[in-house]
């Protein structure tokens, strides 16, 4: 669908591919209601800025910055109440 190769680890439990702008996963469902909340992850160039300015326009931060097998993530929850993973470097 997109012609490009899947790029697939694990985190926490659970089995991911990420296919351009599209990020799969699989699971136990112990595992997968655990990142299941997540209305969909984003890919940024700049993991900090991208949550300093969603902070600024009135999101929460709900699991700050940490490292992961694929960069760094941060959860937040959006004034609106949708939850969105962001990953960067």
């Amino acid at each position: 669908m997109t012609g490009r190769t899947a790029d697939r680890f694990a985190f926490a439990g659970v089995h991911l591919a990420s296919v351009g702008p599209f990020l799969l996963f699989c699971g136990p469902d112990e595992a997968v209601q655990r990142v299941a909340g997540v209305s969909t992850t984003l890919t940024v160039a700049d993991l900090a800025a991208a949550v300093d300015e969603a902070v600024a326009a009135g999101a929460t931060v709900l699991m700050p910055a940490q490292p992961t097998l694929n960069g760094h993530r941060a959860v937040l929850r959006h004034p609106h109440g949708g939850v969105y993973e962001y990953v960067g470097p």
